[in-house]
């Protein structure tokens, strides 16, 4: 899934505006002149609507438009929506739109950006502690009892695969542990098949390994010990271990040529063609890759998903862990002239597009769970997890060290991927270095 939100130097970029801007913004929506409300009333309202999916009939047509008509239905005050596929923006554009204060009503969150400087620009959706009683991470993105956006749904993590390529090479069998997984990979690279797509090129794709070493360490809380930690990348640490997988992959040839452009799309079409067998993503991307597999001619039973197997010996007495986790985030814009409209929507929208999506609803209580992941429910060993709410100091800690563990993870191509690419080893010494100037 493409997001806005390209270059690690917008979080240096961004840290430094937003601290500028605190004081910037708009008059709210609780403010402003009765005449023009009135008037505005008369003649109808229009939402603007920023969202990253494509403005197309077989897109947008199929998977927003439906959910906005029923909306209108809901409010007959609403004569329309204003909407922008925001797939292209970057981190760096969003920076300037909030600057100006001239952002749509509702958009995608940004993703760089401190929480603590989410009130200074979107408005409150609610209680946080309420919202996360309601909401599978309801308070996820909450400041000081507030929470500032809401996700589209909930995924699963794990690795997405092209199950011709595991029937011709691998015996069919889907690897249930670590050593199977690396064993597959090697047999692969020998019959001239790209054993992992990391598609690094887009950078945001990267928070995936990072994500999957909070996995690896069984531990819920393990992104937000980094704060108290000098060296979170030292030997025999969960970031070490990933990482060093990820370094072997690229040392072994197993991963695409290509790490530094943008290839999601060309990523899709090497799996779904048998070029490439495996991916680290979330679930959402299930229905993008049967797509793809079904316009060159396959079946969309294909592709498949399962837990990463990041360990041996796994069974019902020592189950692998599954991250159950957040997608992207709406906002939004505080200074709306319909701010609480907006945020209606907001909700109305989060909660109803999550399947079409390749997502599990949002909803605690009657979310209903994508067909493509009710195998998991079979799975006697596996465990699904979900993570606390983020410590903001990690960002603050990112943005000081220029490294953006536990959010882009674009980091692990400079320290990672760019010198295993070169026959070295992953720089890890380079990345504690910078970290320990949080500690100076």
């Amino acid at each position: 899934m493409k997001k806005a939100g390209k270059r690690l130097a917008a979080m240096i970029l961004i840290s430094a505006l937003a601290a500028a801007l605190a004081g910037c913004g708009g008059k709210s929506s609780g403010e402003g002149n009765g005449t023009e409300k009135a008037e505005a009333n008369k003649e109808g309202i229009t939402l603007s609507f920023a969202f990253n999916v494509e403005d197309t009939p077989d897109k947008y047509g199929v998977m927003v438009e439906p959910i906005l008509e029923e909306f209108k239905a809901l409010h007959p005050e609403v004569k329309g929506f204003e909407y922008v596929n925001c797939s292209k923006r970057t981190e760096e554009q969003v920076v300037t739109m909030m600057k100006s204060g001239k952002f749509e009503d509702v958009m995608t969150a940004p993703m760089a950006v401190s929480i603590k400087e989410y009130p200074n620009y979107f408005a409150s959706l609610g209680n946080a502690e309420e919202l996360n009683e309601k909401y599978f991470y309801g308070d996820y993105m909450s400041y000081e009892g507030q929470t500032y956006a809401m996700p589209i749904g909930v995924v699963y993590e794990g690795i997405l695969y092209n199950q011709k390529v595991l029937d011709k090479y691998y015996g069919g069998k889907v690897p249930k542990t670590l050593d199977e997984l690396k064993e597959c990979c090697g047999i692969l690279r020998d019959n001239g098949v790209i054993p992992f797509y990391t598609n690094a090129g887009a950078k945001w794709t990267m928070r995936f390994w990072d994500n999957l070493a909070v996995t690896w360490s069984e531990d819920i809380n393990y992104a937000n010990s980094i704060v108290e930690t000098k060296a979170p990348w030292a030997d025999g640490t969960p970031l070490n271990e990933v990482l060093s997988f990820v370094g072997e992959l690229a040392k072994n040839g197993e991963i695409e040529p290509d790490t530094v452009t943008e290839q999601w799309d060309k990523s899709k079409v090497a799996i779904a063609s048998e070029e490439a067998c495996f991916m680290l993503t979330g679930s959402w991307a299930i229905p993008q890759m049967k797509d793809s597999a079904e316009e060159l001619g396959g079946s969309r039973d294909d592709i498949g998903f399962a837990p990463f197997p990041y360990k041996n010996d796994v069974g019902p007495d020592n189950k692998l862990n599954v991250r159950v986790s957040e997608d992207i985030f709406v906002v939004v814009n505080k200074n709306s002239p319909n701010v609480e409209l907006a945020t209606e929507f907001a909700k109305f929208f989060c909660e109803r597009i999550s399947l079409n999506r390749g997502m599990n609803e949002i909803m605690r209580d009657g979310g209903k769970v994508v067909d493509d992941l009710k195998n998991f429910e079979t799975m006697d060993y596996i465990n699904l997890y979900s993570v606390p709410t983020k410590d903001i100091r990690i960002s603050e800690m990112a943005s000081n060290a220029q490294i953006d563990v536990f959010s882009q993870g674009s980091y692990i191509t400079k320290y990672v991927l760019e010198p295993c690419l070169a026959g070295g080893e992953p720089n890890f010494d380079g990345l504690n270095g910078e970290w320990a100037k949080n500690f100076n």
